[in-house]
């Protein structure tokens, strides 16, 4: 049965809610007036997103009321997307080029601003002076290389490129589509056939016809390289030293195969061949005495050693083999507690990052008499009490920044180690995920931006110790602040329209933005 509150009862609760409100909509009136104040527009755009109406108005006479702020947003980073549309809807009507190579540079430009710019620059053949149709192609050249350019608008630039310049940029885009560089390779362009090699994208059948089309060393390497090579083109040892290279690479190469170039005259070879994870254990072998170092290196740390060849690999004369032997896996307990006494530090230090590290080892190096070994110690997520109190005692920098970073660390000590001289060691007791509200607070007013926006965003804050940073002074720290602060008030304002909503009003995701809308409407 349903209960419904007495008007007794009901009234206090409107009235907290009403209060409630005004205190959320005072402190979206407050966020924008600190915004259109500030010296920059970068806070300004940061809570464009979550505006409506009149506040929204005002927000963009502020961004976009001179030409120098919005080529500072357009190069923002972390402009949100709506406000870069916008720029590129301006860059378009005022036909401002630097404006628009600007967006085209930045990889936070929306897709639909990207269609913007180039049907107002590139699909429009620009006339003029020399420099503005250089400057108009080398904004065709951004949109083809930029990451969130959709697929249809790729296809329109390879159309309509008359530059290969653009057509290079093109394939070196993360997002080309399969066939587009089918299409691309189709043509024959010899300075596209290496890009188009090394693109993941391209499939089996165009590299088939990329290898068929070329002598060029360097395009049939990527060719052998690619996951997607063509396996009849793995069963042959070519004659350039970089296509064997790039054979003994690939993993599905044969076994067979990977033997013989395991004996390659190459050192480069052989290094590869030693990388890679389809290598017999025979060739293995061979390669752990290879007169090469690097080959010797590369070898050790494999986590598929045979147990013999981590024997001869633990005695090797180079530090560098013995310290990439320590760290793997496949090094045993026994040559751990040889290598832990290793008369180099870099070795003893490796063991330290093991990821099956004894705990006697981790009591013996953190007594190590190098600091950096004792470090290595500290940045363990896992360690003994008694090791973490030793080390709690040490003096040297990057020890304590370890300590300050355990989620282990008694509260005390991060309060101590928060006041500590070192800045090092100040962001580790920020980074700590477990490190406490009260410790925090006081690190709010850090002399480094980057301190206070780590600060900002740790979870042990409340929303009400963020509130209090509002007058960051660092243009970029602030920005990200109010971003966060615009995005949870307007997250607030909605869900207490939400909840104040009549019982009867579907709950659709139109009803909710319209809903937003009105709450932030009413706090400008």
């Amino acid at each position: 049965m349903t209960t419904f509150p007495r008007p007794a009862e009901a009234e206090p609760c409107a009235a907290n809610a009403a209060r409630e409100g005004a205190r959320l909509r005072r402190h979206w009136r407050e966020l924008v007036r600190l915004a259109l104040d500030a010296s920059d527009v970068f806070t300004s755009a940061m809570l464009y997103p979550h505006a409506a109406s009149a506040d929204r108005k005002r927000l963009e006479g502020r961004m976009f009321g001179s030409r120098s702020d919005r080529l500072a947003l357009a190069a923002f980073p972390h402009a949100p997307s709506v406000a870069l549309a916008r720029l590129a809807t301006l860059a378009a009507t005022d036909a401002d080029v630097t404006l628009a190579t600007r967006l085209a540079r930045n990889a936070a430009t929306p897709a639909e601003a990207l269609q913007t710019l180039a049907a107002a620059f590139v699909m429009n053949r620009a006339e003029g002076e020399t420099d503005y149709r250089r400057t108009v192609q080398r904004v065709a050249q951004l949109i083809a290389r930029h990451p969130l350019a959709p697929p249809a608008l790729l296809a329109t630039l390879a159309a309509s490129a008359d530059s290969i310049e653009t057509l290079r940029s093109l394939c070196e885009n993360v997002g080309v589509q399969t066939d587009l560089l089918a299409q691309l390779a189709g043509r024959g362009i010899e300075p596209l056939q290496r890009l188009l090699a090394i693109h993941f994208a391209t499939d089996a059948h165009t590299r088939h016809q990329l290898w068929r089309s070329t002598r060029e060393s360097a395009v049939r390497a990527q060719v052998l390289r690619h996951a997607a090579c063509p396996l009849e083109l793995l069963r042959s040892i070519p004659a350039s030293s970089p296509e064997r290279r790039s054979l003994a690479l690939n993993v599905r190469t044969t076994g067979e195969i990977l033997t013989a170039l395991a004996r390659d005259d190459d050192p480069a070879v052989r290094r590869a061949a030693a990388t890679n994870p389809a290598t017999p254990a025979g060739a293995l072998v061979l390669l752990c005495f290879d007169a090469d170092t690097l080959v010797r290196r590369a070898v050790a740390v494999r986590d598929d050693l045979p147990l013999k060849v981590v024997d001869w690999l633990a005695e090797d004369g180079d530090v560098w083999v013995r310290s990439g032997l320590a760290r793997n896996r496949a090094c045993p307990r026994i040559w751990l507690d040889r290598l832990a006494r290793d008369r180099e530090a870099d070795v003893r230090r490796s063991v330290t990052r093991h990821a099956l590290c004894p705990a006697p080892l981790l009591v013996l190096l953190a007594n190590d008499e190098v600091a950096w070994v004792r470090a290595g110690v500290a940045l363990r997520n896992e360690l003994p009490g008694a090791v973490l109190h030793r080390l709690i005692q040490d003096t040297d920098i990057d020890v304590l920044a370890g300590v300050a970073r355990h989620r282990g660390t008694p509260q005390a000590t991060l309060s101590r180690l928060a006041e500590h001289a070192s800045p090092d060691v100040r962001r580790a007791v920020i980074l700590n995920r477990h490190t406490h509200r009260r410790v925090l607070l006081p690190l709010r007013d850090e002399s480094y931006p980057l301190h206070r926006v780590l600060v900002f965003m740790h979870p042990s804050l409340t929303d009400a110790d963020r509130w209090r940073m509002r007058f960051e002074p660092d243009t970029e720290a602030r920005a990200r602040m109010f971003g966060h602060l615009a995005g949870s008030l307007a997250a607030a304002l909605d869900r207490q329209r939400q909840h104040s909503a009549p019982a009867d009003a579907a709950d659709t995701p139109d009803t909710r933005t319209h809903q937003l809308t009105t709450s932030v409407e009413e706090a400008g």
